[in-house]
């Protein structure tokens, strides 16, 4: 049977982690966003080297685009264990998880059955998520619903849900980094009710948000690592990150980092952490569409921002 643990994760990156990875545990962060994503920031390799340091592994879920995930399988190799991953947004909104345990058939799936649904909006398929489950359950794939009581459109329960897509659901992510409140206390009572798998992972935008949510396995290959979630064997650990919290503590470790570091490599320091993805975030705001899709889909529903941008008009009518 699936657990699930709400806890501070910072203790277990490193030894434990690359201990339980010698016993043929892998723990994995199944849900990040990168560059790839309309409101990522993260390049692939910083995550790639992050995950290597810490033992643990990660999934590239960037938002109806599969770029991150190829970059990130051609680079990694065998040193970071990676999950080819997608977040669908639906016509309506409703995000629906999917991982693959082969890369050919995640390419094959997406160039033929979401990229010509594309076409017409970039952020939103011309389908909803009763048609994207449908269509997904013909591929051996593990299908998720992440924060189902999440905010803005974004959550599956919010909407009708039919019977015939709520049976072709593997799991549901039980702990999502960015949900608040009462939000993963309801996803882990609902996942429990319908005897679905659980998932874990941030919804991680940037470089420090990144593990703070896991899924733990014991499987060698991804293919035994997404047959474990279905079978209800998974262990998820995490705890949601606040904003404020999380940046005091980057601060505390940059200074704390600052007293060793000799001089000449503090600069390196400041644009490692700091500078690329701050002048990366200005010209994602800058973007005509980033805060039309951020409001679509991680704050409440606002019907007169989301009624005056043509790519979140739709929302409203």
């Amino acid at each position: 049977m699936s657990e699930s643990y709400i806890k501070e994760v910072n203790v277990l990156k490193g030894p434990i982690f690359k201990l339980l990875k010698k016993e043929g545990y892998q723990a994995v962060d199944m849900h990040y966003h990168s560059c790839f994503s309309v409101d990522g920031l993260s390049k692939i390799p910083p995550i790639l080297k992050k995950c290597e340091t810490e033992g643990i592994g990660t999934s590239f879920t960037d938002h109806n685009h599969i770029g991150g995930t190829i970059q990130a399988c051609k680079l990694a190799k065998n040193k970071v264990f990676v999950i080819p991953g997608i977040e669908l947004t639906c016509h309506n909104g409703v995000h629906i998880l999917l991982h693959f345990s082969k890369l050919n058939e995640y390419l094959h799936f997406y160039n033929k059955e979401m990229k010509q649904k594309l076409v017409k909006n970039p952020w939103f398929l011309d389908i909803n998520h009763n048609e994207v489950v449908d269509t997904a359950s013909n591929y051996n794939c593990l299908i998720t619903a992440p924060h189902p009581f999440g905010p803005g459109a974004i959550g599956i329960q919010k909407f009708p849900l039919n019977y015939s897509t709520l049976k072709k659901i593997h799991a549901v992510e039980v702990i999502n980094g960015c949900c608040e409140g009462q939000m993963n206390s309801k996803a882990l009572a609902w996942a429990k009710s319908l005897h679905k798998g659980f998932t874990g992972g941030s919804d991680g935008h940037c470089l420090a948000e990144h593990g703070t949510a896991f899924t733990i396995c014991h499987a060698e290959t991804v293919e035994e690592f997404l047959e474990q979630i279905r079978k209800n064997k998974s262990l998820v650990i995490g705890k949601e990150e606040k904003i404020l919290d999380d940046a005091i503590h980057s601060l505390e470790k940059f200074m704390r980092e600052e007293e060793k570091a000799p001089s000449k490599q503090l600069e390196h320091m400041w644009i490692d952490r700091g500078l690329l993805e701050w002048n990366y975030l200005k010209e994602k705001i800058k973007s005509s569409h980033f805060l039309p899709h951020f409001n679509s889909h991680h704050q409440e529903l606002d019907k007169h921002k989301l009624s005056q941008h043509r790519h979140t008009k739709h929302l409203v009518k």
